[in-house]
C-alpha cells in the first residue's frame, strides 16, 4: 500500500521504500523526496549518454589517440582532464542554483516543458502518465549510471568496447 499517495508504486514492487524515509517523513519532506529524485533521474538520463558519447568517440579515435587515454574510459577524463571536470561541476551548480532561487518548492520538479508552448497540453490523465514515465526512467537511468561506473572500476574497460561485444 503506498501511505503517500504519491506516483511510482507499480507492478510488482509496489511502494518500494527499503529504508522505511516514508514512515519517518512529513507530507512535506516526501514532496521534496519526490522532487529531487526526478532531478536526480534527470541529471542520470543524461550522465547515461555522457559516458557512452565519449567512449565512442574515443574508440573511433574523434578527437585524436589521446582522448581519454590511456585506458579510453569515461572515467579516465578524472585524471587527464580535472579542470574541464571541475568546469563541467561549476557550470551544473550555477544553474541549479538558478533554478532554486528562480523556483518554489512547489515548482522545482516542472521543468517547463509545457509552459513554452512545444507541446499540445495534455489530458490531466495523459500529464499523470507521462510524469509516471519520467520517474520510471529517471529511476532506470540512476540503476544504469551505477551500473556503468560499477563496470568501468571492475574490469577498466570502456563500456562502449563492452557493448560491442
Amino acid at each position: 500500500e503506498n501511505p503517500t499517495g504519491l506516483i511510482g508504486d507499480i507492478p510488482p514492487v509496489g511502494f518500494w521504500d527499503p529504508a522505511g524515509f516514508a514512515d519517518k517523513a512529513s507530507p512535506e519532506e516526501m514532496i521534496r523526496y519526490r522532487q529531487v529524485e526526478i532531478m536526480h533521474g534527470r541529471f542520470a538520463q543524461l550522465a547515461v549518454l555522457g559516458f557512452l558519447i565519449p567512449e565512442k568517440y574515443a574508440a573511433e579515435g574523434a578527437f585524436g589517440d589521446d582522448f581519454l587515454a590511456p585506458s579510453g574510459t569515461a572515467l579516465e577524463v578524472f585524471n587527464t582532464d580535472p579542470v574541464w571536470v571541475g568546469l563541467t561541476f561549476g557550470v551544473i551548480s550555477v544553474l541549479e542554483t538558478i533554478r532554486l532561487l528562480e523556483t518554489t518548492p512547489e515548482t522545482r520538479a516542472n521543468a517547463g516543458i509545457l509552459e513554452a508552448g512545444l507541446y499540445v497540453t495534455p489530458t490531466p490523465e495523459k500529464l499523470e502518465e507521462y510524469k509516471l514515465k519520467e520517474l520510471q526512467n529517471g529511476r532506470l537511468a540512476m540503476l544504469a549510471f551505477a551500473g556503468e561506473v560499477a563496470q568501468e572500476l571492475v574490469n577498466s574497460t570502456p563500456l562502449w568496447e563492452n557493448l560491442q561485444g
